[in-house]
């Protein structure tokens, strides 16, 4: 039995439309929404549809696994493992795009303490809440409450540094579809690569333009990734670098608008979706294809006005959450749902999805009330407060 192309995509399609509903009530209700100010182009829109679209991957996952071949693997189908793969790849190209000021700012520039308590209370609060619906999925499972080793693997979970066994469960990964891997790399960022490139900024800016940082980025991830094959972390240098360029794009006024163009828009859809269904990967060929929506996308092109909706800028705010949770809520469906997914013969098994796209946005809608936006206001307040401080040392050491 192959998998249900036409039915995915038509589940898919679904999915998004009752997600954007669900955000559209959300908005309506007061939900809270990025200052405009604050925003980079259109990228605030985009994430929400990255995070649904990993959710959409993982989704035939479980089915092919169920229905099809009987283990987890990658979808035979390009479009639907690339829904996964070019998802992750366009959000470390966010990445990259948002803290580039920060890079241009140099070494000296920044309060890496601050920073860090931001990051720290920004990533970390929603990690502790998806790894205790974990647990609890867990303890469900086995029966068993926690136990000696279970501290050292919370630290681990928690901080990404790994997905050890659980409560006597051996493979707890599978409940949250593996999506740790990558907030592994998104810290490795912070902590390794944007103090270094904020340090060459220091030197490089005095001799070359600044944009000449971002295609270094880009030619040491491709030359690493082929010297150290066993370090996943150097494939994806260059779509980090891909957003550091984006950031560069999006201060040209004359490039600004013909990314913005209906040209554009066009060229721009059609790269996206060639990159999609032509390849299984996003990098090598792909990655200009992706690059170019990119680069519109940050440039502040709406694509029709859908990604500066309200509804895509409340779907953007629950997208750390929505990326963290779903695979929680796949596993419960496939797990413990049964009696609803029998109801449904394989090829009609993904008019679930917008079942599964409603849970997740109310779920992660609710957990970012409670869960992220304090933390962010923790972070914030932190964080200032170590400015100050080191301003009244500064001030005294001059004295």
């Amino acid at each position: 039995m192959s998998l249900p192309v036409f039915g995915i995509c038509v589940g898919a399609v679904l999915a998004m439309l009752v997600a954007i509903a669900a955000g559209a009530v959300l908005a309506r209700l007061g939900f809270p929404l990025p200052s405009r100010e604050k925003r980079i182009g259109q990228i605030d829109g985009l994430r929400g549809f990255l995070a649904l679209s990993v959710m959409v991957h993982h989704f035939v996952v479980w089915l092919q696994m169920n229905r099809v071949t009987g283990e987890w693997a990658q979808p035979k189908a390009n479009f639907v493992q690339q829904l996964g793969g070019s998802g992750v790849a366009l959000f470390f190209m966010t990445t990259g795009l948002l803290f580039y000021p920060r890079i241009l700012a140099g070494f000296r520039g920044n309060s890496w303490v601050a920073l860090y308590i931001s990051r720290i209370f920004r990533l970390i609060p929603m990690s502790v809440a998806a790894f205790f619906f974990v647990t609890l999925v867990v303890m469900l499972q086995t029966g068993r409450g926690l136990d000696a080793a279970f501290p050292g693997a919370a630290l681990r979970w928690i901080t990404a540094a790994g997905m050890p066994p659980l409560l006597g469960y051996e493979d707890p990964g599978r409940i949250n579809a593996y999506v740790l891997w990558s907030l592994t790399y998104e810290w490795l960022f912070y902590l390794a690569v944007l103090p270094a490139c904020a340090l060459l900024m220091e030197w490089l800016r005095t001799r070359w333009p600044s944009w000449t940082l971002p295609f270094i980025v880009i030619l040491v991830g491709a030359l690493m990734r082929r010297v150290q094959h066993d370090f996943g972390f150097w494939q994806y240098l260059p779509l980090f670098g891909t957003g550091m360029l984006a950031y560069e794009a999006q201060r040209r006024p004359a490039l600004v608008a013909w990314l913005r163009s209906r040209t554009a828009t066009l060229a721009s859809l059609s790269a996206l979706l060639a990159a999609l269904v032509v390849f299984r990967s996003p990098l090598d060929l792909a990655w200009p294809l992706l690059a170019l929506f990119f680069f519109s996308v940050a440039a502040g092109n709406d694509f029709g006005g859908l990604f500066a909706s309200r509804a895509a800028l409340v779907l953007g705010e629950c997208s750390y959450g929505i990326y963290l949770t779903h695979g929680i809520v796949l596993f419960l469906l496939f797990t413990h749902g049964a009696r609803l997914t029998d109801l449904f013969a394989t090829p009609f098994l993904p008019a679930l999805l917008p079942l599964v796209a409603l849970i997740v946005v109310l779920l992660t809608a609710t957990t970012y009330l409670v869960v992220e936006r304090p933390g962010m206001a923790a972070g914030r307040l932190l964080s200032n407060l170590w400015r100050s401080f080191a301003a009244r040392r500064v001030a005294l050491a001059a004295k």
